[in-house]
């Protein structure tokens, strides 16, 4: 099953930067054949499909496509910045440094090209081009918000090796309310796990134990070629009779459990509760909050952590982070909108 993000090729280049900003869910792009307008929440069309992209509102202004160029519209549907644009992206608060003013003032600004290479220029919401481009907020940037992961780097043990309990020490861990350490560890190339009392916790009898720190930390093992879980403590969870599993932390705090078994996937939680009982040809965490679910047919859907779920019937499916809307392909490949409901801001 490979773990990692679907990424959906959209002709509407400038889209994509749009989700990066904080984008208004009071207009919908909405899609009819192969022309563009605006819709209400409730699905009502507020502007008429005329343009061959539409973008996102963001900050009263979207980015639409016109003929060949890009231009901006309002939320009235009026084309305020003409269509001479390559390149469009959404209009954003940026800040411009002014003495005697802490911050300097706050000014709306997007990034463009007029330029068939792509060489951005800042403008303001006159689509004039600015002097110089505004300061942002540093978390603003999608980049600037990604943690820095940190190297773990290999511990040494002086644990005394009690009646060659062990080989070799891989890992250690602690459950919350107790001061006991957890140790795993290797003996005759066997995975098990023992505590600081030299009590045999896990036996000696897996082919591989992968520590999970959650909150309640576990272990994914391996034996003869199938994969199962195993708790903190010891206690057998998921059986190792899968091709796979896969644990994930999603958004929601929580852990939750990709399972793999019979040629079909399953989400269950570390305590072999089921969060989904269908099984699918596949499912990915998408990192977002959500996971992508993949039909028989090869057809993509969604489902929220908080149960919510989109049927499999697009050829391709993307969460907007931070919304309840997602952007999917069609079968015959055109992009569109849909709600976490399931509407179709589109008619084909």
């Amino acid at each position: 099953m490979k773990q990692k993000l679907l990424f959906i090729a959209v002709i509407m280049v400038f889209s994509i930067h749009s989700f990066a900003q904080q984008i208004d869910l009071s207009l919908i792009p909405y899609r009819q054949g192969d022309k563009w307008g605006y819709a209400s929440p409730d699905n009502k069309v507020v502007i008429a499909p005329k343009y061959a992209e539409a973008a996102w509102f963001s900050e009263g202004y979207a980015a639409v496509k016109s003929g060949s160029k890009y231009g901006y519209i309002n939320r009235a549907g009026k084309m305020v910045i003409p269509a001479k644009f390559t390149v469009a992206k959404s209009f954003r608060k940026g800040f411009m440094p002014r003495a005697g003013k802490q911050g300097g003032d706050s000014i709306l600004f997007a990034g463009a090209s007029l330029k068939t290479d792509g060489y951005e220029i800042c403008i303001n919401t006159k689509g004039a081009r600015m002097p110089k481009c505004p300061a942002i907020a540093e978390n603003s940037v999608v980049q600037n918000r990604i943690p820095v992961k940190t190297v773990i780097k290999e511990k040494t043990y002086s644990v005394p090796n009690s009646a060659g309990l062990f080989d070799k020490i891989i890992d250690d861990y602690k459950m919350s309310n107790s001061d006991e350490t957890y140790y795993v560890a290797i003996k005759n190339n066997r995975y098990g796990v023992f505590n600081s009392k030299f009590e045999t916790i896990v036996p000696f009898e897996f082919d591989s134990i992968k520590l999970v720190r959650a909150s309640s930390p576990y272990l994914e093992v391996s034996q003869g070629g199938m994969y199962g879980i195993i708790s903190g403590k010891g206690q057998m969870r998921i059986l190792p009779e899968n091709s796979r599993v896969f644990s994930v932390l999603a958004a929601d705090g929580k852990d939750y459990i990709i399972v793999k078994r019979g040629g079909k996937t399953y989400i269950k939680d570390p305590d072999n509760n089921d969060i989904m009982t269908m099984g699918y040809s596949d499912i990915i965490y998408d990192g977002k909050g959500g996971f992508i679910l993949t039909g028989d047919d090869n057809m993509r859907g969604y489902y929220y952590t908080d149960r919510r779920m989109v049927a499999p019937k697009y050829s391709d499916i993307q969460v907007i982070e931070g919304t309840n809307y997602l952007l999917i392909k069609t079968f015959n490949g055109k992009v569109g909108y849909i709600n976490a409901a399931g509407s179709e801001y589109f008619v084909e």
